[in-house]
This record gives structure tokens, sequence and C-alpha cells, in this order.
């Protein structure tokens, strides 16, 4: 039987759930509509765009997504097909991939990088 805390803590849980839907399914709709990518897209390149190097390494990104490996790698081919992330091998590690934004897609990330912090102050501020 669950006690008092247990149904605490399961409650907790599903307004973090809620909060989280809420807020990422409101993202993507206007990232969506006034940008043509979705809110995984907009995730790697926000993620790319602050990495603290000029590129940042396939390998580093895997670590900062909760993305599977398979999933972040279709997302990256969609971006370097849309000319947003180009794409370059590793001069000391030819098994690592470096990723950077396009001029496009940097202008695109600044567009959509204010849209999403004015969304999340809304939801979550």
């Amino acid at each position: 039987m669950a006690t008092p805390r247990d149904r605490q803590l399961v409650e907790e849980w599903r307004n973090i759930q809620s909060a989280y839907f809420r807020t990422a399914g409101a993202i993507d709709r206007e990232l969506e509509a006034r940008f043509d990518i979705g809110l995984n897209e907009f995730e790697i390149l926000d993620l790319v765009a602050d990495s603290v190097e000029s590129a940042c390494r396939m390998k580093q990104l895997g670590e900062r997504t909760p993305m599977t490996q398979s999933a972040m790698s279709k997302v990256v081919d969609r971006l370097q097909k849309a000319g947003l992330l180009s794409r370059s091998s590793c001069p000391d590690d030819r098994r690592s991939l470096y990723l950077e934004l396009t001029d496009a897609g940097r202008a695109l990330h600044a567009s959509a990088a204010a849209v999403h912090r004015s969304l999340l102050k809304e939801s979550l501020g």
C-alpha cells in the first residue's frame, strides 16, 4: 500500500511531467510554425551553439542530450541537409566528428533561441 510520502512523490512527478509536456509542446508548435524546425532540431542547434569550442564533438553532444545516439544522428543528418550544421572529421581522432553551425544555422538559432527563451519564461518563469 502506498504511503502518504509515496503518493506525494508520485504527485510531484506527475506535476513535473505535466509542466514538461505542456512546455515542450508549446515550444515545438511555435518553432515548427515560425522556423520549420521541431524542438529536437532546436535542441541540437542550441547545444552546438552553446559549445565552448568553435566546433562541438558529436560525442559531447551525445552526453548532453537525452536523445538516443540513433535519434541524435538522424536529427544531425536533417540539420546538415538543411544547411544549418556542418560535419567534419577530427584531425587527431578520425572516429570523432565535429559539428559547427553554418551561417544559416547561426542566424536561425539566434531567432529561434529568442522564441524558445521567451516561451520558457512564460511557462516556467
